[in-house]
């Protein structure tokens, strides 16, 4: 880990578009943790590009995830330790055709997108929110790449570590509240909650600390 440099440091920009990539990254995390941990008695389902993809535990399908997992992990890792912007920009492009451009086509091919969640009982359409926040994550995308400042150079920190642990320790807790509590009852449900809060915690342990510091005696040399 020591060899897991920040090249950029946070801003407005990059804390809120780190938001918008915590609150997508949930229709992946969920499924992806829920069919591990529960096994076959958790049943997923998402349409992508016109494709009904769908599973109940480690099946074929979870191929889908484990590739929405990797690209997740490239985004979030990359928002301040890509050092290859370009490339990192490309990764961006390819995150918001993945979320917005898939909603938007499943909304011109049926009128309209629904989110279902079963555990929590939510089930509500989307479909008038996916505009105006396609555009806004668009906007967010362009304003990150655009107003990047002179590459710097941000070591890992001890709070990096700690919150990494800190994140590995609540994955046995997670495992126990999905794995021995029965469909939809209390502690499936406080499970779900945890890995929701997990999906905005993640970003946390990648983000750059102690950078001023850095900053301010790399200027003095």
């Amino acid at each position: 880990m020591k060899n897991l440099p920040a090249f950029r440091t946070p801003n407005i920009w990059t804390n809120v578009l780190s938001l918008f990539i915590s609150l997508t990254f949930m229709i992946v995390w969920l499924p992806f943790i829920r069919s591990l941990f529960d096994g076959t008695s958790y049943a997923w389902g998402t349409n992508y590009f016109g494709l009904t993809i769908h599973g109940a535990g480690v099946t074929p399908s979870f191929i889908f995830l484990i590739f929405q997992m990797s690209l997740y992990a490239t985004v979030i890792f990359g928002l301040y330790r890509m050092k290859n912007r370009k490339l990192y920009g490309g990764l961006l492009g390819i995150w918001w055709l993945n979320v917005f451009g898939n909603l938007l086509f499943d909304i011109l091919k049926n009128g309209d997108t629904m989110f279902h969640g079963d555990t929590l009982n939510v089930h509500v359409s989307i479909s008038t929110l996916v505009l105006p926040l396609a555009s806004i994550a668009l906007l967010l995308i362009i304003m990150v790449l655009g107003t990047e400042k002179e590459e710097s150079f941000i070591p890992w920190t001890q709070k990096n570590r700690t919150l990494l642990y800190l994140f590995l320790g609540m994955l046995p807790i997670l495992f126990l509240l999905l794995s021995t509590g029965t469909p939809s009852g209390t502690s499936d449900q406080i499970g779900v909650l945890l890995a929701i809060m997990q999906c905005f915690y993640i970003p946390y342990i990648f983000k750059p600390y102690g950078y001023k510091n850095v900053l301010e005696t790399s200027f003095i040399k």
